[in-house]
């Protein structure tokens, strides 16, 4: 049986993480499944499926976490 995802809760573990995550994975796609992160890589496709993979019942959170420089553009324009 599949997982859903609540995103309420994802939000909120996300901004709780945000900075941390800014810091260590900039410009990275990061899946998080029970708000643990359980693949990196350089396309949300492939940490898509490692997730998958690892937790079959389990819906990832996929992202790409934007580095310092697109955070000051966004906030610039």
């Amino acid at each position: 049986m599949k997982s859903t995802l609540d995103l309420r809760k994802l939000d909120e573990w996300y901004a709780r993480h945000f900075e941390e995550l800014v810091e260590k994975y900039p410009q990275k796609a990061i899946a998080v499944v029970n708000e643990r992160i359980v693949a990196v890589g350089d396309s949300e496709e492939a940490v898509d499926r490692k997730a998958r993979e690892q937790y079959p019942g389990e819906t990832p959170l996929v992202i790409t976490v934007p580095s310092e420089e697109e955070l000051v553009c966004l906030l610039l324009a």
